[in-house]
C-alpha cells in the first residue's frame, strides 16, 4: 500500500513539474490575419490617411502634369475608400485605398508582414487597380496616357511588386497592339499563354471598394 501511494506520489509530482514546465497554449492569441485587420482599422482610423506616399508613385511612372502637392498631401480619411485583396498566397490580404484628387482617381496597395503595414505600391493619378487573381501573386492594373493605353500583370512578392507582362495600344502607331514580358517582345498566342500560366487559369477578380466608415471597418475587415 504505502509503495502504492508512493508511485502515486510521485506520478502526481511528474504531472505537476510538466504543467509547469510546458507553455500553456493561449486560445485567444491573435492570429496573424486578425492581428492584420486591426492594423488596417487603426491605420484607416485616423483623420488623415496617405494614399499616395510621401515618396511620390512607387514602381509607377511619374507624371509631370500632375505633381503638385495637393496629391502627395494627406486625405481626409473618410474621403478614402478601401478593399480587401488576397493577392499573394498568405493568410493576411492586402488593403487597397483609393481616393480622388482633381478627378484623377490614385490608389494604394498596402500589406501586412512581420508586424507592421508596408506601402507596396501608390499611383501615379493615370493608373487604375484593374483587379486580382486570387492568391496566386498576380494583379493587374490599367493606365492611360494620351499616346497609349497599357494593360500591366504585376507579380507581389512580399513588400515588393514587379511588372512581369504588358500589353500596349499604341494609339500614335496606327493602333497597334504589342506584347512584352521581363524579356522584351512577345507573340500575342505567346503573351496569352504566359499570362495564363501565371495567373493559374483564375478570372480576375474585381474589388468592391467601400467609404472609409466604422460600419464599413467592422464589417469589411475581419
Amino acid at each position: 500500500m504505502k509503495t502504492t501511494t508512493k508511485r502515486f506520489k510521485a506520478f502526481f509530482l511528474l504531472l505537476l513539474c510538466l504543467t509547469l514546465v510546458i507553455p500553456r497554449i493561449d486560445s485567444n492569441a491573435a492570429t496573424p490575419r486578425q492581428q492584420a485587420m486591426k492594423a488596417y482599422k487603426t491605420w484607416l482610423g485616423r483623420n488623415t490617411v496617405r494614399v499616395i506616399g510621401t515618396e511620390g508613385p512607387l514602381n509607377g511612372y511619374y507624371l509631370t502634369s500632375f505633381t503638385s502637392k495637393k496629391k502627395y498631401s494627406p486625405d481626409k480619411a473618410s474621403n478614402v475608400k478601401f478593399a480587401l485583396a488576397s493577392i499573394d498566397g498568405d493568410s493576411i490580404p492586402e488593403l487597397i485605398i483609393s481616393v480622388k484628387k482633381d478627378n484623377r482617381p490614385l490608389f494604394g496597395i498596402l500589406t501586412y508582414k512581420n508586424g507592421r503595414i508596408t506601402r507596396v505600391y501608390s499611383s501615379n493619378g493615370m493608373t487604375t487597380f484593374g483587379g486580382y487573381f486570387f492568391k496566386t501573386g498576380y494583379f493587374n492594373m490599367t493606365t492611360s496616357e494620351p499616346a497609349y493605353k497599357k494593360s500591366l500583370y504585376c507579380k507581389l512578392s512580399g513588400t515588393s511588386m514587379k511588372t512581369m507582362y504588358y500589353e500596349s495600344y499604341k494609339r500614335r502607331l496606327g493602333d497597334l497592339d504589342m506584347y512584352y514580358d521581363t524579356e522584351g517582345l512577345l507573340s500575342k498566342n505567346q503573351y496569352i499563354r504566359d499570362v495564363r500560366r501565371a495567373t493559374q487559369g483564375k478570372a480576375k477578380t474585381s474589388l468592391v471598394l467601400h467609404q472609409n466608415t466604422a460600419a464599413n471597418r467592422n464589417k469589411f475587415l475581419k
